[in-house]
């Protein structure tokens, strides 16, 4: 639950200015390729978490691959939050990053976060371009949609924090959160 729903979030925000999203797609299958790291992704049902053409560079695939982790955990106390995320995203590089280069031609970032809220490098930057991309798009000020976008992703990861300790309340699961279509009305506020 607390992966899918900042990979929803991110993949809904895409829709607003790219065309082309695929959330979970499958990722080519190999024929006969050999990739130096041991713990690549060698399944022929392999998947990424979203892929988004022309995200980085015009009509190029890039794939995003979601990871939360809890920062308080026992095996992590002697290591720090910035080292946590650099660690994780390495893992997340070995996993999928050879296969997505060679066997898609395409880019691949990490998108590591925290439960907490807090997120890695790579997201970072990719929060940063897809707030440029949607400014851009809407004519907004940058530095607004660029705060907005991080706080959505912060109270997704406290709103999906309290259903785990919590529970659900229901008995079906329901479609959280905004319809891109509802993209231009909560953008519009931020005009002001």
């Amino acid at each position: 639950m607390r992966h899918d729903g900042p990979k929803n979030l991110f993949a809904k925000w895409c829709g607003g200015c790219f065309r082309d999203i695929g959330l979970e797609p499958g990722l080519e299958p190999l024929s006969g390729e050999v990739f130096e790291s041991k713990s690549a992704k060698k399944e022929d049902e392999a998947r990424s978490d979203v892929r988004v053409r022309g995200y980085w560079g015009n009509y190029r695939n890039a794939f995003f691959e979601f990871r939360v982790f809890y920062p308080h955990a026992h095996s992590y106390k002697s290591t720090k939050p910035q080292a946590l995320y650099k660690q994780i995203a390495r893992t997340r590089r070995r996993e999928y990053g050879e296969r997505v280069s060679q066997c898609e031609d395409a880019d691949f970032t990490p998108m590591i976060l925290s439960s907490s809220g807090g997120m890695g490098a790579e997201m970072s930057m990719a929060i940063k371009h897809l707030a440029k991309k949607v400014s851009e798009k809407q004519n907004l000020a940058y530095s607004r949609v660029a705060g907005y976008l991080r706080a959505m992703f912060s109270f997704e990861m406290m709103r999906l924090a309290l259903i785990c300790l919590r529970g659900s309340r229901s008995r079906f699961t329901t479609c959280v959160g905004n319809d891109v279509s509802d993209t231009a009305a909560i953008l519009s506020g931020l005009r002001m």
